[in-house]
């Protein structure tokens, strides 16, 4: 099963705790997946590729309606070969006037915003026939709903914003589509639809995923600055070995001499590691910054002694 049929099957065991709620979400339900067949009386088919969604929309269709339905299935055989299921309800005026279904709005779905339960049902209803959200464990986070209608669209972007989740639509072939790209939009937009055991896993999953990944941040930002660090001290260690080469040693302070033996003897120790050698055993109050005086005063000697020389460093 995929994560995204996972969330399905969480949210159609979802009891909405309203009336307005579930008629809220039968309506996304049509809106999206439902057409009207002109005729005497007007005929409505729902169509999707789940039985369990079937199923779940019948169930709140006779909440609220009654009548006779038929239902059909058919097989497609594309790259997945999925079975796609239609009810069509004999006759559907009473719902189809209720709802308002030839306008854009029923009077339910414009007073939508003075409930969060009502936007989360109708959003809910969208995403059952229409959504699509990638498995936490692919490279990409990215959930969706499509709809061939504008207005619809742009309906369900402003109920997902409500929650400041920053959705935006793009087009692809045919459709307009809503999505979400951020992992946290998307794991609060599933909590906020009700598919708790679902978002548990997305969260797990998402959390491991930074971690790891913040790991992997710190190795290589451990590797670099040990590359840094191996960069300067050889850089360091040619002028000492200049120095002690060509510079008359009995003019060195001495303590430029000590720096530069503790560097030699561990030349793959930072600074705040050298600090420490040198704090136990040489000078407590040296500080980084006299450390690093004293390592620029050995690369400016060795400089300016192989430019009164001619010579090069090596």
């Amino acid at each position: 099963m995929g994560f995204a049929e996972q969330v399905k099957n969480d949210l159609i065991n979802i009891n909405n705790t309203e009336l307005v709620a579930d008629k809220l979400e039968l309506e996304a339900m049509l809106r999206l997946g439902g057409e009207i067949i002109l005729s005497n009386p007007m005929k409505m088919t729902f169509t999707c590729n789940s039985m369990g969604i079937l199923r779940h929309f019948i169930k709140l269709w006779k909440v609220f309606y009654s009548g006779e339905y038929d239902i059909t299935s058919r097989k497609i055989h594309r790259f997945d070969n999925h079975t796609i299921y239609t009810c069509t309800i004999s006759d559907a005026n009473s719902m189809i006037e209720d709802l308002n279904l030839i306008q854009e709005s029923s009077k339910y779905k414009m007073d939508i915003f003075t409930e969060e339960e009502w936007i989360n049902a109708y959003l809910r209803g969208a995403f059952l026939v229409r959504g699509s959200v990638n498995d936490p464990k692919s490279k990409n986070s990215h959930l969706e709903i499509y709809s061939d209608s504008e207005n619809e669209i742009l309906s369900l972007q402003r109920m997902v914003n409500y929650f400041e989740l920053n959705a935006r639509i793009t087009k692809r072939k045919n459709y307009l589509v809503l999505y979400l790209k951020s992992k946290g939009a998307i794991g609060d937009f599933l909590y906020g639809l009700g598919a708790t055991s679902s978002m548990e896993y997305y969260e797990n999953i998402t959390i491991t995923k930074e971690i790891l990944a913040n790991s992997r941040r710190t190795v290589n930002l451990d590797i670099a600055n040990q590359n840094k660090t191996n960069e300067a001290a050889n850089e360091l260690l040619k002028c000492i070995k200049y120095l002690e080469m060509y510079y008359p040693m009995e003019k060195l302070d001495p303590k430029i001499v000590m720096v530069m033996k503790i560097r030699k003897e561990y030349p793959e120790h930072s600074l705040t590691q050298l600090l420490e050698i040198i704090h136990q055993e040489y000078d407590p109050n040296l500080t980084k910054s006299g450390l690093n005086h004293r390592f620029r005063k050995i690369k400016m000697l060795a400089v300016e002694s192989a430019a009164k020389k001619g010579t090069v460093l090596k």
